[in-house]
């Protein structure tokens, strides 16, 4: 199981990303909170949102969707899955660290 599909990468920039306008929010969270709520394990959410074009990594402590450019597009607690509900239902994430130690993606 891994974050990353092959075809694209989540940049390696530590910094979260900004807020939302309320509009696209609740888009993301209709279009994919399902997805997150119905996943199995962190290998079936990857795969889930992948066949949506979506990816996801952590950065300073918190679960980061990315899109297929590879742009940080909201948190999951901005999806209303934070990570910390997340790990309680799917398990701790295998993490893979970059060097800093501030973004990672799940280990295979």
């Amino acid at each position: 199981m891994t974050a990353h599909s092959g075809t694209f990468h989540a940049d390696g920039s530590a910094a979260l990303p900004a807020p939302l306008d309320s509009e696209t929010a609740m888009l993301l969270r209709t279009f994919l909170l399902r997805h997150f709520e119905s996943a199995t394990s962190w290998g079936d959410l990857c795969r889930r949102l992948k066949s949506k074009g979506y990816e996801i990594a952590f950065r300073s402590g918190h679960l980061v969707l990315i899109d297929e450019n590879g742009t940080a597009i909201c948190t999951g607690t901005t999806l209303g899955t934070p990570l910390a509900r997340l790990a309680d239902r799917l398990g701790r994430p295998k993490l893979r660290s970059d060097h800093s130690g501030s973004t990672a993606t799940l280990s295979r």
